[in-house]
């Protein structure tokens, strides 16, 4: 007689928890099973997975938050980062299912991967006079790439950006740049510096007629528009000319170098937030790295630590 071995109870509970992830919360099946891999992983490191009883109420947040800090020693940061929203989806379905009498999972906090644990990768200012230095202005070409690479190091400017500018975003008597659609957000106005507009009037100047098109940088034919990955390009070869790395497309290192030498000055986060169009400031935080003072100065004590 076949002897058919009956589940145990955590085995039972992560099959609850796992369709309730599917029916309730709506996820898909490989996250389902993700989860449940990590929170079968935190049961069985609580209690004997043949034990008859699974008393939940020794789950504390310290508990928890002892777990994940242990696991730090076996994963790499994305790894835990999933085994946190884990944890925090198990410690609500606990509560919305009378097993916990409150919610933990606040317990836990976000946890950074290593991309936010760098410094932001820019160009020093020497290094950005070397490049700039790498440009035969006396050819049209040389015009056209040394204005490309003015708009992306001086105002910040995405390579899709640049490669939509048109003659009408350019205000000379108001002295600004319009950005009518940057990443489909709101237009936005940004200061056009006397630096820029003479690489650009000298570049519309060689360049003569446009013709039909209105694009503000256009291809050798004259014609036709560049495109955001001919910029980007334009941007990288222009950096190998000047030994500054490999050819490629690089032009996002010339708005991270615009972004950190902007902090560097003293500038709040705000206000480069607003000059790059971003949607939050939680993505122009990672620039605050390479401004001490500033770190120092918006850093927030522990709880329970005593402020000379």
């Amino acid at each position: 007689m076949k002897v058919i071995a009956s589940k145990s109870r955590i085995d039972c509970l992560i099959d609850e928890y796992q369709n309730h992830l599917i029916s309730v919360a709506g996820l898909q099946p490989s996250t389902c099973r993700k989860w449940s891999f990590f929170v079968r992983l935190f049961l069985h490191a609580q209690f004997k997975p043949r034990f008859p009883a699974l008393d939940l109420r020794q789950l504390t947040p310290q508990v928890l938050l002892n777990f994940v800090l242990q696991q730090g020693q076996h994963y790499p940061p994305g790894q835990l980062q999933s085994l946190a929203s884990a944890l925090r989806s198990f410690c609500r379905f606990l509560c919305v299912t009378g097993r916990t009498a409150s919610d933990m999972s606040a317990a836990l906090p976000a946890i950074s991967g290593h991309h936010r644990e760098d410094l932001p990768t820019y160009l020093s200012r020497a290094q950005l006079k070397k490049l700039l230095g790498a440009f035969d202005r006396r050819t049209l070409m040389g015009k056209r790439d040394y204005a490309i690479v003015l708009c992306l190091a001086r105002l910040g400017l995405r390579a899709g950006e640049v490669a939509s500018l048109s003659l009408d975003d350019l205000d000379w008597r108001q002295g600004q740049l319009r950005l009518t659609t940057p990443k489909g957000r709101r237009e936005r106005q940004l200061p056009l510096s006397a630096e820029v507009g003479q690489a650009l009037a000298a570049y519309l100047r060689a360049a003569g007629p446009t013709g039909a098109t209105r694009a503000l940088f256009r291809k050798a034919s004259g014609q036709q528009p560049l495109r955001a990955d001919a910029v980007s390009q334009r941007a990288g070869a222009a950096m190998a000319r000047a030994g500054l790395g490999a050819p490629g497309a690089r032009s996002h290192l010339l708005r991270r170098t615009f972004a950190t030498h902007l902090v560097q000055q003293g500038i709040s986060l705000k206000a480069v937030a607003d000059l790059l169009g971003h949607a939050g400031l939680h993505t122009t935080q990672v620039y605050a790295k390479v401004n001490l003072p500033m770190l120092r100065a918006v850093a927030q004590p522990w709880p329970g630590e005593v402020q000379p």
